[in-house]
C-alpha cells in the first residue's frame, strides 16, 4: 500500500486527560499502521491543538490542498462536524487530483444528526458519502442506514487492545466503577441515587473530568460515592481492572469505548437500553441492561450480581473482546480502504 493522509484527532497537547475517545480511536489506528510498517502523515483536527477554531478550519484545510497531491489515498476520521465541515472540501479536492478518499465516522448517532440537520448539511453529507471510495460507520445500524448512498459501506466499531492479560475467574467483591465525562446525560444522578440506597458492602468510585457545572467535587462529598478525579488515557485499564463491574447507564452513546476496555479486563457491564450499546451487550449474558433514567432498575442489576452469576458475566465479558479487537478490524480495514 502506498503512502496514506490520515486526517483526524491527535492527543490534546495541554492537557491529555481531556483527550477524548475519538483521540484514543485514531492514535491507536496510528500505532497499528507503524506496527505493519504502513507509510502515512497526519493533519491534525483536535480543535483545541489549534489557536481557535476558526484558524484550525483554516490550517486543516490549507495542509489538505498543499498535502493532497502527494498521495494516494486520504483518509478522514471524523466526528460529524468535521464529516460535515472537512468532508465536502477533501472530496472535492480529492476529485480535482484524482485521489481516493474513505470516510470513517465515530460515535453513533449520526443518522439523527442527518434527519436534524437543513438541506444545504444534508447535500453535503451526501456528496460526501456518495463520492467516498469507501465509508466505515461505528455501528451496525448505522452502517445500514447510510449504505444508501454508497454500497461499499462497512462496518468498523470502536476497537481496542489486549494490554492487559485478565486473570479469570476472580472473587467478586462488589466493586462498581464508572469512568467517563461527569455529565448528566451519562446517567451520574442515577448512579448518585442508587449509590445513596446500597449498604457499605457496595463501592462505587467515580472517575472523570467534570463537565456539568451542578457536580464538584464538595457535591460529591457529601454523597455515597467516592470521586476520583480525571483519568488520561494510558491509566484507564490498570484502574478499571481494580474493579468488578463498569456502570454506564447513559442517556444516548454509540459504542462506548469504555465498555470495550472493560471487555479486554473480563469485567461485565451494566447498560441502559440504547441501540447501538445493545449490539454490544446481552442482557444476563456479558452484562445487565436497564431502562434509561431508571433508578429502580439500576438497583435492582447492581443487586443481582453475586458470586456465581459474576463468574458466568466475567467470562462471556472477556469472549466479547473478540469482536472489538483493533487488530482484527484495523486489517480489515486496510483490505477494504486498498481493494477500492
Amino acid at each position: 500500500m502506498k503512502k496514506l493522509l490520515l486526517i483526524g484527532p491527535l492527543s490534546n497537547k495541554h492537557d491529555a486527560s481531556k483527550s477524548g475517545g475519538t483521540v484514543v480511536l485514531f492514535e491507536l489506528l496510528l500505532s497499528e499502521l507503524k506496527e505493519n510498517n504502513i507509510k502515512f502523515d497526519v493533519i491534525d483536527t483536535l480543535k483545541e491543538n489549534y489557536y481557535n477554531s476558526f484558524f484550525a478550519l483554516i490550517s486543516i484545510n490549507f495542509k489538505l490542498l498543499k498535502q493532497i497531491k502527494n498521495y494516494e489515498l486520504v483518509s478522514l476520521h471524523a466526528t460529524a462536524n468535521s464529516l460535515i465541515i472537512i468532508g465536502p472540501i477533501m472530496t472535492l479536492l480529492s476529485k480535482i487530483f484524482n485521489r481516493r478518499t474513505s470516510i470513517r465516522k465515530f460515535a453513533g448517532n449520526f443518522h439523527e444528526i442527518y434527519q436534524n440537520s437543513n438541506k444545504i448539511k444534508q447535500r453535503l453529507i451526501e456528496y460526501t458519502l456518495r463520492n467516498s471510495s469507501s465509508n466505515f460507520f461505528e455501528t451496525k445500524y448505522l452502517v445500514e442506514y447510510f449504505s444508501k448512498f454508497n454500497e461499499h459501506t462497512y462496518w468498523f466499531p470502536n476497537v481496542r487492545r489486549i494490554e492487559i492479560e485478565p486473570q479469570l475467574p476472580k472473587p467478586y467483591k462488589k466493586r462498581f466503577i464508572y469512568v467517563g465525562s461527569i455529565i448528566k446525560e451519562k446517567g451520574i444522578d442515577e448512579i448518585i441515587q442508587v449509590s445513596n440506597n446500597l449498604d457499605k458492602s457496595y463501592l462505587i468510585d467515580m472517575y472523570g473530568s467534570i463537565i456539568d457545572k451542578k457536580y464538584n467535587e464538595d457535591y460529591f462529598k457529601k454523597q455515597n460515592i467516592n470521586y476520583k478525579g480525571p483519568l488520561i488515557p494510558s491509566d484507564v485499564l490498570n484502574i478499571m481492572n481494580k474493579y468488578d463491574v463498569l456502570l454506564l447507564p447513559s442517556y444516548r452513546e454509540g459504542y462506548p469505548g469504555v465498555i470495550i476496555e472493560a471487555f479486554s479486563l473480563g469485567i461485565p457491564c451494566i447498560v441502559t437500553k440504547l441501540q447501538g450499546v445493545m449490539e454490544m451487550i446481552e442482557d444476563k449474558k456479558n452484562g445487565l441492561i436497564v431502562n434509561v433514567k431508571s433508578i429502580k432498575e439500576l438497583e435492582k442489576a447492581i443487586k443481582y450480581i453475586d458470586e456465581e452469576k459474576y463468574i458466568k458475566l466475567s467470562i462471556n465479558a472477556l469472549e466479547s473482546f473478540k469482536y472489538f479487537d483493533s487488530q482484527v478490524q484495523t486489517s480489515l480495514f486496510l483490505k477494504r480502504i486498498s481493494n477500492r
